[in-house]
């Protein structure tokens, strides 16, 4: 389920990643949805133009439930350390 809301989860609640990009913390929310892991997107960013990219105005969390944070931090960190598709394999 995918949060447009400006409040955290809260209790039973962890974040797992933050991010710059909401378009980033969808793909996240989504890989752990594949995988049969409810996640959440809560977008925390200043909307204000024009404005310099700094971190403190910039960030969307990516929540999912406490008792999955270590499977979802070992999920992501995997998804980021594999090839993509395609990659090293011959045509």
């Amino acid at each position: 389920m995918s949060d447009g809301e400006d409040e955290d989860p809260g209790g039973g609640w962890e974040v797992v990643a933050e991010v710059a990009k909401r378009y980033e913390a969808e793909f996240m929310a989504g890989h752990l949805r594949a995988a049969g892991i409810e996640a959440r997107v809560i977008d925390k960013s200043f909307r204000q133009e024009p404005l310099p990219t700094a971190r403190s105005f910039a960030i969307v969390r990516v929540y999912v439930p406490a008792d999955r944070l270590d499977e979802s931090k070992r999920l992501l960190a995997e998804a980021a350390s594999s090839p993509e598709d395609g990659e090293g394999q011959g045509s």
